[in-house]
């Protein structure tokens, strides 16, 4: 019973330790925030269901991808946040809210990109 104890302290304490080294920084959230806003924009199609103005915009940004996100990222406030062993990324902008958790190199936003 006591060599199980210590084992899950230890265990404990290594997991804390290696969340505490491996939580992601500002500069990998931002990296994520871009790669999923490009990943999303590369998934887009014109169509009809989209104003012509939309359908240019959607062009637009898939032949200048870095320059459509400096457009976009400019409408998003973002509140990073640093505590012990995780980061907190709180993204808002047009109308969405995400609310990411950073943790052993990894961001994860549990309950996704909801409405305002």
């Amino acid at each position: 019973m006591a060599s199980t104890l210590k084992f899950l302290i230890v265990l404990g304490l290594l997991a804390t330790g290696a969340a505490y080294v491996t939580k992601p920084d500002q500069t990998r959230a931002e990296a994520a925030l871009k790669s999923q806003l490009l990943s999303a924009l590369e998934h887009q199609e014109p169509g009809n269901n989209r104003s012509t103005a939309s359908n240019l915009a959607l062009m637009g940004c898939k032949l200048q991808p870095d320059g459509c996100y400096d457009l976009v990222r400019s409408g998003i406030d973002a509140q990073f946040s640093d505590h012990v062993v995780y980061t907190r990324y709180t993204i808002t902008g047009f109308g969405k809210t995400a609310d990411c958790i950073g943790a052993f190199t990894t961001f994860i936003c549990p309950k996704g990109l909801i409405d305002n």
